[in-house]
């Protein structure tokens, strides 16, 4: 399962994503059918989710442009 190359972020993973969206970068739930806010740089949708991760106590998937995972913070407690 994962990003077969159709440039779709794999948001299976539990936590915050911050995605490439049309208008900027995008932090989305995993289960989430639409973004939570749309930003219009990197980041300050890495702030943002961060933020949601620290408070839930959840983890931050930072994925790149291409949809590829680029980096994952736990803020698990």
């Amino acid at each position: 399962m994962g990003n077969s190359g159709n440039n779709t972020p794999d948001l299976s993973a539990k936590g915050e994503h911050v995605i490439a969206h049309e208008d900027g970068w995008a932090v989305q739930g995993e289960s989430a059918s639409q973004p939570t806010k749309v930003f219009d740089n990197k980041d300050e949708a890495v702030t943002r989710a961060k933020e949601i991760a620290q408070n839930k106590g959840g983890s931050v998937i930072i994925h790149k442009q291409d949809g590829t995972i680029q980096e994952n913070i736990s803020y698990d407690s």
